[in-house]
């Protein structure tokens, strides 16, 4: 009798601590829902990635003095090389080395041809020398550059023999820019003109640029070519 009187008294007040856990629930939720659900069903950022920085551009001071060397994020630009200008020709004529021809991977032509010399305008204009090759075997040049537009190439060589067609040479005269542009001259199939009483194979160019020069010899002692411009060109 005692122990049912007991339990009836205690239930009223079990019940109503449970009403106020659920209340208390329920308000929990409803703000949850308020703050965290309602912004996102919107598409509102509630919390910034960086910790609540904006993207609103911060203000440049208007006193930079005392930024220091270095100091600045801003990317460094790097300066360009000056190209360093040709020296002007001082009137010297300039003396052309030899090279291993494996520099130039040149590559033997089955035929040797010739291409068609232009007609000659400028033997009004005097010609002074340039540079000079001497050689005494087959040999490549190192590049030579050639600043005027028109200039000569005179060949003179001293044979073990009389017959020009025992002794002589075939030169190749090369582009250094493009490799497809070179012109091979034999002195077996050139007459030679007397220059200060030698014979000497005058060849005409028309083109400023970088060349080299490939010589084969056949029973020659010794060779010269001298590289020819106007007085006036450089």
């Amino acid at each position: 009798m005692s122990i049912t009187l007991y339990i009836a008294e205690i239930q009223p007040w079990y019940m109503q601590k449970e009403d106020a856990v659920f209340f208390i629930i329920a308000i929990v939720i409803v703000i949850s829902m308020a703050v965290f659900v309602k912004p996102v069903l919107q598409g509102e950022e509630i919390f910034a990635a960086d910790g609540g920085a904006t993207d609103e551009p911060l203000d440049i001071p208007a006193d930079l003095s005392n930024l220091q060397s270095g100091s600045s994020t801003a990317a460094t630009v790097t300066p360009t090389s000056t190209p360093i200008p040709t020296p002007a020709w001082d009137g010297t004529p300039k003396t052309v080395g030899y090279v291993d021809p494996s520099t130039y991977n040149i590559e033997k032509e089955d035929t040797i041809s010739m291409r068609h010399q232009p007609q000659a305008y400028q033997s009004d204009r005097t010609m002074v020398p340039y540079a000079i090759i001497r050689g005494d075997a087959s040999g490549t040049t190192e590049i030579l550059r050639i600043p005027s537009g028109y200039w000569e190439l005179h060949l003179t060589f001293d044979g073990w023999t009389a017959s020009p067609y025992e002794s002589y040479m075939i030169v190749q005269v090369r582009n250094a820019d493009d490799r497809n542009d070179y012109q091979v001259f034999n002195t077996r199939e050139m007459a030679p003109v007397t220059v200060d009483d030698t014979d000497t194979w005058v060849l005409e160019y028309y083109e400023a640029g970088n060349f080299y020069f490939v010589m084969e010899e056949e029973l020659v002692k010794s060779y010269t070519i001298r590289i020819l411009v106007p007085d006036d060109a450089v």
